[in-house]
């Protein structure tokens, strides 16, 4: 199992995600265009009238996007899940295969991807295909949401803004600078909220990209560690040993390079070269919880351990190196949204109209952003990953 791969291929179905949030938001900032005369503004409650009016279609074009971007979602899910079974088995079968013939396990050799492993890829297929639709729904709801809330939020800066000024005439006057800040803070507003794609039980709003990596690799994992775990039990195989990286999450650390019983057995069993390992019982870990071992965004897997046959891989990660890495990581992600929405800034800037002085402020911004993250990454030694950083966002579908 190659979590790289699986990380690459969660991120690029979350990017498609990504790319018709950016097209929903720049579609949606297209009809709040600032004004060249206040006399294009007559009133709060007319301005408003007339965005509400325009409702329909915005959700329309926000349906369509949706659709046109996102009707391969279930085949792409489909295909890289069939992948991450693939890539599992291919690591796993060789040794399963060569510890049977030396008479080490009892079990059966069945077809590669047989109708256990196919019941297991149909079941995680399902669950996820249904959350993805799901996403699709939510995320229109969403659009027509930070619509409306937009226009009341633009209308209401406006209103206000007449009231100071012509508070002692009672005139519906207000000059152009101020009509515009008003709705480039509303906008501004909108975009920042971005779209919500999945609550959760807490109540949390989940951005669409965001729900779709984390649904979608764990998931791919899940396939991945349930065909490996259906082919080790037919094999008689029930020890595994757990991967090692750098970054683990506090609940996952403690377990990096242990040996682990399925069954729940624990005690002591030898290596090849006749070293005592001590097994663990899968209920003494941190399994089963959503931030803990196998759970939630979770890039540990499962190894085949088999007594007198295998040897531990690797050695577990420093404690104190793994929580520099993993800090790291979560700052360098960061840093990449902060560039993304600079990004994104800009071209809803440029829907609207805005004043060239303004966008050519912008364009700096976007440049200071992208020289921190370019700072960081030779300051920490970390490779820097351009291909998240685009916005408006070009992605395709991952082709495993």
């Amino acid at each position: 199992m190659r979590p790289a791969f699986l990380d690459e291929m969660s991120w690029r179905m979350a990017e498609v995600y990504e790319a018709v949030t950016d097209r929903i938001l720049i579609n949606m900032a297209r009809y709040f265009p600032l004004v060249k005369d206040s006399g294009e503004v007559k009133g709060a409650f007319e301005y408003q009238a007339q965005l509400l009016a325009k409702m329909g279609q915005v959700t329309k074009e926000s349906a369509r996007i949706i659709l046109d971007s996102l009707s391969g979602a279930d085949e792409a899910l489909k295909q890289s899940l069939e992948a991450a079974i693939m890539d599992a088995l291919k690591n796993e079968e060789p040794k399963l295969k060569k510890a049977a013939e030396k008479g080490l396990l009892y079990g059966t050799a069945p077809p590669e991807v047989d109708a256990g492993t196919m019941q297991a890829f149909q079941s995680y297929y399902r669950q996820s295909a249904d959350k993805l639709n799901l996403v699709n729904t939510v995320m229109l709801e969403s659009t027509a949401q930070a619509y409306r809330a937009t226009v009341a939020d633009v209308t209401s800066r406006i209103s206000r803004t007449q009231g100071i000024l012509n508070e002692a005439t009672g005139e519906v006057v207000t000059g152009v600078t101020s009509i515009n800040q008003a709705i480039r803070d509303g906008v501004k507003k909108m975009v920042d909220n971005g779209l919500t794609g999945f609550v959760d039980h807490g109540g949390h709003k989940w951005s669409p990209e965001a729900y779709v990596a984390m649904d979608v690799k764990t998931t791919m994992f899940n396939t991945a560690r349930a065909a490996v775990a259906e082919r080790a039990e037919q094999y008689g195989a029930n020890l595994y040993q757990v991967s090692s990286h750098a970054g683990a999450r506090p609940l996952c650390y403690p377990w990096q390079g242990k040996v682990i019983s399925r069954d729940d057995w624990s005690g002591e069993v030898e290596d090849l070269d006749g070293n005592k390992v001590h097994v663990y019982a899968q209920s003494e870990t941190s399994y089963g919880q959503p931030a803990g071992l196998f759970g939630i965004n979770c890039g540990h897997y499962p190894m085949t351990f088999i007594p007198g046959f295998s040897t531990l891989k690797g050695e577990p990660q420093d404690e104190e190196e793994n929580k520099k890495t993993y800090a790291e990581s979560q700052q360098q992600r960061a840093l990449e949204r902060k560039l993304r929405a600079e990004k994104r800034d800009l071209e809803v800037m440029k829907t609207q109209g805005e004043d060239p002085v303004i966008i050519g402020l912008q364009k700096e911004r976007v440049a200071k952003a992208s020289a921190v993250i370019e700072d960081f990454c030779e300051e920490t030694g970390r490779t820097r990953r351009r291909d998240r950083e685009t916005a408006p966002v070009v992605a395709t579908w991952p082709n495993p």
